[in-house]
Formats: C-alpha cells, structure tokens, sequence
C-alpha cells in the first residue's frame, strides 16, 4: 500500500473496537482500509496505553494577528531592514520572543 496520513481518532477507535471483538489482523485491516502493519502499531499502542497521532504534532503560531500586523508596519516602516532588525524590533518589548526563521 501507499503511505498516508496518520489514521484519524475514528479509525482508531474501529481498529481498537474490532480486534477486541476478536476480528484478525486482515479483516480489522480491510474494515479500516489501512495496511496491516499501520492497525498492528494502533493496536500495540492501544495495548500499551499509549495511542497517539506522533507525526503531527499540534504547535502554536508564533506570532498571532496582531503580531502579524505589528511586522507589517515595521516593514513598512524601513522597507530596507535586515531580518536581524526586524527580529530585534519585534522582540523589543514583548512577552513572547519570535526567531529571526520566524520573521524570514
């Protein structure tokens, strides 16, 4: 099979619910439309205590609207700025310090 996207919270839960009813590895495979070793990794987690999505990972944003905006005017400001400047401006100030990747 292709690799995918990390299963979603409702196929895990088909694949926990099925293989605990004592459906096979294969059938629970088919249900969930997945490869087996992707509901095996679901099921051994499950078993372990640890059923989680690992590849995405929920970050916040590092500078919100009004952050966003407040670079827009130092931009604006001296459109000649290097990122270091924007960064040092930025950073000048806030509770919530952004990196120069950030700016860029």
């Amino acid at each position: 099979m292709q690799k995918r996207s990390d299963l979603s919270h409702v196929q895990k839960g088909r694949i926990i619910g099925f293989r605990a009813k004592g459906g096979s590895i294969s059938e629970t495979a088919e249900f969930v439309n997945c490869s087996r070793a992707a509901m095996e990794k679901v099921y051994r987690a499950w078993q372990n205590g640890t059923v989680q999505n690992q590849r995405r990972g929920k970050c916040e944003r590092a500078i919100d609207d009004r952050g966003k905006r407040r670079l827009q005017r130092c931009v604006r400001a001296d459109r000649r700025a290097t990122v270091e400047q924007l960064t040092t401006k930025m950073n000048q100030g806030a509770t919530k310090s952004v990196s120069q990747t950030t700016i860029q």
